[in-house]
């Protein structure tokens, strides 16, 4: 195994993994081919890691792909991220464009794009104008003025106005004016604006599945 202290690229450098370090800012290019530990990894460039990542901070400005899983304490997107498999994450911000298999979360904030088959979280908010594509899986699910999710598993949904949802299956739920969804499904309660237009609506005994707390 590689180790490194602090390391700070202006150019282009390929490592063999595995990789152990303490903090990289990447300006240039990096390829690790391997897996790769640390603690901070800050990009602004142009990053590819070909096995598992395992780093309590990451902050993307640039671009970064990992072959295999990520798992952080930290995860902030502004630029674009590629992940082959499963991306854990305590705190995840996604401002930019985030693509993975699977995603395992705490608090999840979107004001870009993410993509995932299955998304689990704790707390999910999808901000204003931002897309979430895939199945999401959470406890509390907000969805700001004109924003777009698929399909929904939640305790609480509160959905705001423009909003554009497929099948959302929840515990309790509000929709505000003029937002368009597939199908409601709920077990407790609902609030749905007159002017919200909804394709179904069906009160059932139990969610279907289970949800993150």
């Amino acid at each position: 195994m590689q180790e490194i202290e602090d390391l700070s690229i202006g150019g282009s450098l390929k490592l063999a993994g595995p990789v152990k370090f303490k903090r990289i800012e990447l300006a240039g290019s990096l390829t690790i081919d391997g897996s790769a530990e640390g603690k901070v990894l800050e990009i602004s460039g142009s990053g590819k890691i070909s096995g598992e990542v395992l780093v309590e901070s990451i902050n993307v400005r640039g671009s970064l792909r990992i072959g295999r899983s990520c798992e952080c304490n930290e995860l902030e997107i502004s630029g674009s991220t590629e992940i082959g498999n499963l991306l854990k994450a305590s705190r995840l911000e996604v401002s930019g464009k985030l693509e993975a298999e699977r995603i395992e979360a705490g608090k999840v904030t979107i004001s870009g794009r993410l993509s995932a088959e299955e998304i689990r979280a704790s707390e999910i908010t999808v901000e204003k104008n931002s897309t979430i594509r895939g199945t999401v899986s959470c406890g509390m699910l907000t969805i700001e003025r004109r924003g777009e999710v698929k399909d929904v598993f939640a305790n609480i949904v509160k959905v705001e106005k423009e909003a554009d949802c497929g099948i959302i299956e929840c515990n309790e739920i509000s929709v505000e004016r003029h937002s368009d969804i597939k199908e409601v499904r709920y077990v407790k309660r609902t609030q749905i604006s007159p002017e919200a237009t909804i394709g179904k609506i069906v009160k059932i005994e139990k969610l279907s599945r289970e949800i993150p707390n």
